[in-house]
């Protein structure tokens, strides 16, 4: 079972880029801020710059200081940097595109997916942003059937008791809540099974 949900992993990730490529066509001077950034080490080896041709035009990181210095080792080309996706030290519109992925339902709560989306729009002149689905089945982290439906302390407890380790609390996001964090997006569905597993909002400034 592990091996199918990491090929489809691969497979969803594979998707995305060619989404990305199709819909913002980057070009090599491109300026991508990649909020939430992991190395090879964090998951599998397929992050975003795996497939990026143009690293050395990233500037990537996140929160934890331990995930920052694997994102650096893992791709030695990038500008890696700690940094709160919810207040980003940067100035409006100072990157052409803003890249985040998986990140935004880490947050715990709808105000604080309100502040990263708002400075993703802030910071970026187009962004992509993608998010597991609220409604696909098969919950992203645990990979067990309409997991997201429990409250957090059952999760939490029935992870133990499963012998998995239990997620900080996560907050999955449906389409329409995506459309409320997106407003000047289109937000549509990307999948590699029967139905989306991830939603992707797209937007920019022209």
């Amino acid at each position: 079972m592990n091996r199918l949900f990491a090929y489809l992993h691969r497979q969803s990730r594979a998707k995305k880029y060619w989404l990305f490529e199709q819909l913002l066509r980057p070009a090599p001077e491109t300026r991508i801020l990649n909020v939430g950034a992991s190395g090879a080490t964090a998951g599998l080896a397929d992050q975003f710059e795996a497939f990026y041709p143009h690293c050395g035009r990233i500037v990537g990181g996140g929160l934890v200081k331990a995930d920052v210095r694997d994102y650096a080792r893992s791709f030695p080309e990038v500008q890696a940097a700690v940094f709160d996706g919810c207040a980003l030290p940067f100035a409006d519109q100072a990157f052409d595109i803003v890249y985040s992925n998986a990140v935004l339902e880490h947050l715990p709560s709808w105000p604080a997916q309100q502040r990263f989306a708002d400075e993703v729009r802030r910071v970026g002149r187009a962004w992509f942003v993608t998010t597991p689905n609220f409604w696909y089945p098969i919950e992203a982290h645990y990979h067990l059937p309409l997991w997201q439906f429990l409250p957090t302390r059952w999760q939490q407890r029935l992870a133990r008791a499963l012998g998995k380790t239990p997620y900080p609390p996560l907050r999955l996001l449906s389409r329409r809540e995506m459309r409320r964090l997106f407003p000047e997006s289109r937000v549509f569905g990307c999948r590699v099974t029967f139905y989306p597993e991830t939603l992707i909002a797209v937007g920019g400034r022209g």
